[in-house]
């Protein structure tokens, strides 16, 4: 009885943990909406675009900073409240709303009181992104950027007639980012975003409509805000992201699968708990801390209910997504035994013969496609894929990672996903991967043109012609030695 107490009290505590909004990691957001512009013509959505935001944030155990129709002295005290905020942070998290430009691959936030006459005006009254990106890379382990600030923007207007020296691009410029961040745009790089009729913006709307989705990581979220916002504005818009984290993030985990308190010894329950701890000990690399706590106390609640030993989770590979499966530890007595023969489907306690290969279990499955669309995502940044990222290992994605390895002039495997090759892409640096690079494993390649014309040519073998019959019979050396002593000397 006491045992089903202390079971049932513990599938409550894991609920709740799992369901609480704040999370045992500590999360710190800055939250910026311009709308009240008063040099150009006002924004509708953006101070709007905020509020909603940071009131969904706070749902999701966020701490925030936010401030609408601010200044630029305002917006640089509430950046360097969120230098102060991010100290010891796992996850940093910076929203903005409003107009920004791109001046010379540079990015700009433009303050409500913003004039940018001339190029010293753009120094001087405008907020470099750069500013905000320095403070999340050096604190936060895990970075995630949304910029709605891509609209079609008069002040770069007025800044490209005054100043003809400036190369001003429309939208927001490509951004390089450091590991373990993501960064989104309402758009794509050089186009402009629409400030949309309702109350927010068509990328807010889609953001605050999936963000909060249980157990959905950030990349599903950004391919369903894709979807919406594609369906608003009838192709004309088309959220874009660039991200080099290492691991999935999630805004809503979801709940752990636990046992009940009344059937805490059934076969589904005790596979639910072996898949939750398998899900979690698959990305082990990339887990926030109270995933890690939510592992040790998994492991734990098997070893009470089957007699498992806790695995070592130091003992994993932090490069690896693949979990290596230990033979159970040999039981001291009968008893033991008994316990660690229970198994899904298992439970009568009979000894079952050892199975020669562990089955996948779907959380690998999971990770394996998640780490697929992750490789797929950096393959199609680079030019290197031009197929759907949906986590599907085909030829395509063969064929990138070919590619990938032509420009890389690497030997990554392109049969299967792989950390490192997610590795490799995330830390280049060069150049693109052009047309040409895209190899099909079926086509032979074209001979180089440094071959050598003896290396290119094949030589000819002709069959041998068939022997004569009198040299297929045996050999008299006697013969041979008198004709060669009666042959005239020369």
């Amino acid at each position: 009885m006491l045992r089903h107490l202390a079971t049932g009290l513990f599938s409550l505590a894991v609920l709740a943990a799992s369901s609480d909004a704040a999370l045992a990691e500590r999360r710190v957001a800055l939250v910026i909406g311009n709308s009240a512009y008063q040099n150009t013509a006002p924004l509708k959505n953006p101070s709007n675009d905020a509020a909603d935001m940071a009131a969904k944030l706070r749902e999701l155990g966020f701490e925030v900073i936010d401030g609408t129709d601010l200044s630029k002295r305002e917006m640089e005290q509430r950046i360097r409240t969120l230098a102060d905020k991010l100290a010891g942070a796992d996850v940093g998290l910076f929203f903005y709303a409003g107009h920004g430009l791109q001046v010379d691959g540079r990015n700009f936030l433009a303050p409500v009181d913003a004039a940018l006459k001339s190029d010293t005006d753009l120094d001087f009254e405008a907020v470099e992104l750069n500013l905000v990106l320095k403070q999340l890379e050096r604190n936060a382990r895990v970075s995630i950027v949304f910029l709605d600030a891509c609209r079609d923007n008069p002040l770069a207007n007025n800044l490209a007639l005054a100043s003809r020296s400036l190369s001003i691009g429309r939208g927001l410029a490509h951004v390089e980012k450091a590991v373990g961040m993501m960064i989104a745009f309402a758009t794509q790089p050089g186009n402009v975003a629409l400030d949309g009729a309702g109350r927010n913006s068509p990328f807010t709307t889609a953001l605050l409509r999936h963000i909060a989705t249980e157990g959905a990581g950030i990349n599903d979220v950004m391919i369903d805000v894709r979807r919406d916002v594609l369906e608003e504005t009838g192709g004309k818009q088309v959220p874009w992201e660039n991200s080099s984290l290492t691991g999935q993030f999630y805004f809503k985990p979801s709940a752990p699968k636990t046992a009940e308190s009344g059937s805490a010894g059934t076969a589904a329950e005790i596979a639910a708990l072996r898949e939750e701890i398998a899900r979690l000990q698959a990305n082990q690399s990339a887990l926030l801390k109270s995933q890690k706590d939510d592992l040790e106390t998994l492991q734990q609640k098997l070893k009470a209910e089957t007699g498992e030993e806790p695995r070592d989770a130091s003992q994993a590979p932090a490069s690896s997504r693949v979990i290596a499966v230990e033979p159970a530890a040999p039981a001291k007595d009968a008893a033991e035994t008994k316990t660690a023969n229970l198994a899904p489907g298992n439970l009568t306690g009979v000894e079952q013969p050892p199975l020669a290969q562990a089955a996948p279990t779907p959380a690998r499955a999971a990770d394996q496609a998640a780490l697929s669309r992750d490789i797929q995502t950096k393959l199609k940044t680079l030019d290197c894929y031009r197929g759907k990222i949906d986590g599907d290992w085909g030829a395509g994605t063969r064929h990138g990672v070919e590619g990938f390895n032509q420009i890389a002039n690497l030997d990554l495997n392109a049969d299967k996903p792989e950390q490192a090759t997610l590795d490799a892409l995330a830390a280049w640096k060069g150049e693109r991967c052009p047309a040409r690079v895209i190899v099909h494993r079926n086509r032979a390649p074209a001979p180089s043109a440094t071959t050598p014309k003896t290396q290119a040519k094949t030589k000819k073998v002709y069959p041998a012609k068939p022997k004569q019959a009198q040299q297929t019979a045996p050999h008299d050396f006697e013969t041979d030695a008198v004709h060669k002593n009666l042959r005239p000397a020369r």
